[in-house]
């Protein structure tokens, strides 16, 4: 545009731009100013903004704008119609913005080895303070061109990234890269924000790190994995098999052949098998009546011969034989007998460390 046509707009926006500047300072009074729906107009002079236009179609005078008057009056050479100010059209389009890094994390929370993370992906966002974004972003380079502030955030966006990468953990990132997206986007916000930026949405496309880490790392997945204690384990003993087989003369490979099925035995035993839970250790249960412990479940104390809580109450089954049965006599010197088997009801009692004051099954006293 020109000073004869009294007219400036940003009429040819291309897909890309960012922000258009006007390439005439002086200008004269009464000029119309068109601004589109997808643009704002920011007026500076020396550094110092002076107005934002919204969309709309203005005529330029001191009657309908104050400020334009003390333009004109510090102008100098010129005549009093004319005022000299820049005009920055900035878009309220969306732009998309790619990213790439290199960070130092750890592995894992159980890991805490620092490994390479080189990721890359992508961004959207759009200027939602022009007044801001001109200050923070355009205003320090006093490049008002797209290529310029291109370029500016390709260095602006590299370092909260690569901080916010770095606050995580390698495998984090890894295992579910949709969930990295979103709390590294979360992080990004107010950075974008105190920039008169909104950050709409950020990507990781892809993360990696050296090659001579990554054998370290799958090794660590394979162990902390389900049944990974018993991968390892299992193992170590076919290297060692291996090793047994490879040696040379009677005497090792002898041994190999003895101590291998024993290894074997013993791990099977630790690990409890691939596929078999390993047995829970049943806990005691105390008697309400005199507080001792007994094993779980059971029908009467051991101590007291009071019925459990889960017992319903009933006539001991072996009341009636008590009659026809009487109760074991104690041992010489009146240390009582040591029973294996319950006399009156027989079930067996030699798991129990010593012989209980009653029969734990049917309350029968044996001591």
């Amino acid at each position: 545009m020109n000073m004869a046509d009294n007219v400036i707009t940003w009429g040819t926006q291309g897909p890309e731009a960012l922000l258009w500047e006007y390439g005439e300072e002086r200008i004269r009074i009464a000029t119309v100013l068109i601004v589109n729906e997808w643009q704002w107009a920011v007026f500076i002079r020396d550094g110092q903004i002076l107005r934002v236009f919204e969309a709309g179609k203005y005529t330029l005078t001191t009657a309908n704008f104050p400020f334009l008057t003390k333009l004109v009056e510090k102008m100098g050479g010129f005549k009093d119609d004319i005022f000299k100010a820049k005009v920055i059209f900035v878009s309220k389009k969306q732009f998309q913005g790619k990213w790439g890094t290199r960070a130092m994390v750890k592995v894992a929370e159980d890991y805490q080895a620092p490994v390479p993370l080189m990721g890359n992906g992508d961004y959207t966002y759009r200027i939602e303070n022009p007044e801001l974004f001109i200050t923070q972003l355009v205003a320090g380079s006093k490049n008002y061109s797209t290529a310029g502030v291109k370029q500016f955030m390709q260095s602006f966006v590299a370092e909260p990234i690569t901080q916010q990468l770095s606050k995580q953990y390698y495998l984090d990132v890894y295992e579910n890269l949709d969930k990295a997206s979103m709390v590294t986007k979360i992080n990004l916000e107010e950075d974008f924000r105190n920039r008169g930026l909104e950050l709409l949405a950020f990507k990781i496309g892809s993360i990696a790190t050296e090659e001579k880490y990554q054998e370290d790392i799958y090794k660590f997945q394979q162990f902390r994995s389900a049944g990974g204690t018993q991968w390892k384990q299992f193992g170590v003993m076919e290297h060692m098999a291996d090793a047994i087989g490879d040696s040379q003369g009677g005497a090792a490979m002898g041994t190999g052949m003895l101590l291998f099925p024993q290894m074997y035995q013993q791990m099977s035993q630790q690990a409890g098998g691939f596929n078999q839970p390993q047995q829970q250790q049943q806990p005691n249960v105390l008697c309400p009546f005199c507080g001792q412990p007994n094993d779980y479940p059971y029908k009467f104390c051991s101590n007291c011969g009071q019925p459990s809580p889960q017992q319903q109450p009933q006539q001991p089954p072996a009341q009636q034989a008590q009659a026809a049965q009487p109760a074991p006599a104690p041992a010489a010197g009146g240390v009582p007998k040591a029973f294996k088997r319950c006399p009156y009801c027989g079930e067996d009692l030699s798991g129990l460390p010593k012989t209980p004051k009653f029969c734990p099954y049917c309350a029968e006293q044996l001591m």
